[in-house]
């Protein structure tokens, strides 16, 4: 008898929970789609997506040598720090199966942010989802993953009070300059970065400050639209130095892979500076867009990621009854997705078992129509269809005994059907 290959669902990860920005940054990957081409070659793995922000680095995997593609997942990313390898294997965490799917229901809930309740990360995880897809690296199990993931992101907020109020990476990094400066309806802000996180930046702070805001990116364009829709002014990026040398505010949350700002360029504009306050340096890129030096300047200091630490905080004991409410829908949808993706897991064994009998069909409907030349087309079409719908009929139990065998891990009456029926045996994966 075949035997029933289980297949494992792994998430492999290190997040802000267990590493600090720098060793994030090690991590992450600057072109996704070559990260695709090493993951494709871990043990084992034969659908794959990539998650990554700027405080999240996650491999979901699927595999039937779950022990030699979680080592060999965990290898590929701690090897990517060369020197802090170490530090980052202790950083790495992994989940399997239950806990896998219960850990991707609590990202796109809102619950595993750092600022809880963040709304930027249903769109981060469907845009993960659909890279994956781009270089087909998807495949049945994970696409029923994340379909279901994201629709479950969405409920939590609609029937949660989650999402109100600060919850993005982008707002509670404008609180933290609240909190630093007190008013800042006077102070002259320059937004570096006019993506996702950065347009959060820019409306955060279009309602706190009186004062046009200046907003920079590397396509002039899309600064362009995002000052216009606020009221800001639009600085192209070789005319940063005016706005930098007079700012009171800087907010980096670009995509570059280097320094932005280096100790060199801010130290010479502090020597032409007009501007007598602070200049207040806040990098929330991934990686970091500014060079951690400058703090060591006079008149300067400099805030990232991992000082958004205590906003987070408050952030989660005010979300508390919400966070208990998303909890609950969330143990509830997990029991069907767990049912579902183990049905799933079968599909290829249905598949099969319908296929053999439709060619079994067809070659018994050739035979019998020619024995029957007296027939017309409609006849023909009245005798093919009943035994279509005959065949239906008898196999319709046997497909959902299997559906309901895998959903239960009855993976010796999967074994006896397979048998029985003569399935092909590479079709016997069962989650």
């Amino acid at each position: 008898m075949h035997c029933i290959k289980p297949v494992d669902i792994i998430n492999v990860r290190i997040t802000h929970k267990t590493a600090h920005v720098p060793l994030l940054e090690a991590v992450s990957f600057k072109d996704k789609e070559n990260a695709y081409i090493g993951i494709r070659l871990l043990v084992g793995a034969q659908e794959s997506v990539l998650i990554q922000t700027c405080n999240r680095i996650e491999l979901y995997l699927v595999s039937q040598e779950r022990e030699k593609t979680i080592k060999s997942a965990v290898d590929f990313l701690a090897n990517r720090t060369l020197a802090h390898s170490k530090e980052a294997r202790k950083a790495i965490e992994y989940s399997i199966n239950r806990d896998a799917f219960s850990h991707l229901l609590r990202i796109t809930s809102g619950l595993e942010s750092m600022v809880i309740g963040e709304e930027q990360v249903i769109n981060q995880v469907w845009n993960a989802y659909l890279e994956a897809e781009k270089v087909k690296s998807v495949g049945p199990v994970l696409s029923l993953l994340f379909n279901r993931a994201v629709n479950v992101g969405r409920r939590v907020r609609r029937e949660t009070g989650i999402n109100k109020g600060a919850v993005s990476v982008g707002s509670a990094s404008v609180e933290l300059a609240e909190k630093l400066l007190g008013n800042l309806n006077e102070k002259k802000i320059l937004v570096m970065g006019a993506g996702e996180t950065g347009t959060l930046v820019a409306k955060a702070m279009s309602r706190r400050c009186l004062n046009p805001i200046f907003v920079a990116n590397r396509t002039y364009e899309r600064a362009l639209r995002l000052a216009e829709e606020l009221g800001g002014k639009a600085v192209k990026f070789d005319k940063l130095d005016e706005v930098l040398m007079d700012a009171d505010v800087v907010f980096c949350s670009t995509s570059a892979p280097h320094y932005l700002l280096t100790k060199d360029l801010v130290s010479r504009l502090l020597a032409e500076r007009k501007n007598k306050n602070h200049l207040l340096v806040i990098d929330i890129s991934n990686p970091r867009n500014v060079e951690e030096s400058i703090e060591d300047l006079p008149l300067v200091e400099l805030f990232n990621i991992d000082d958004l630490t205590l906003i987070a905080e408050r952030n989660k004991q005010e979300r508390q009854k919400s966070m208990q409410d998303a909890i609950k829908i969330i143990n509830e949808e997990l029991v069907g997705l767990e049912r579902s993706v183990k049905q799933d897991c079968v599909s290829e064994i249905v598949s099969d078992l319908l296929s053999q009998v439709e060619e079994s069909r067809q070659r018994e409907l050739v035979k019998a129509l020619s024995m029957m030349d007296d027939l017309d087309e409609r006849q023909r079409k009245i005798v093919g269809d009943l035994t279509s719908i005959m065949l239906k009929h008898m196999f319709l139990p046997v497909v959902e005994n299997f559906r309901r065998a895998a959903a239960n891990n009855e993976t010796e009456l999967v074994e006896v059907a397979a048998k029985l029926f003569e399935i092909n045996q590479n079709s016997l994966n069962v989650c």
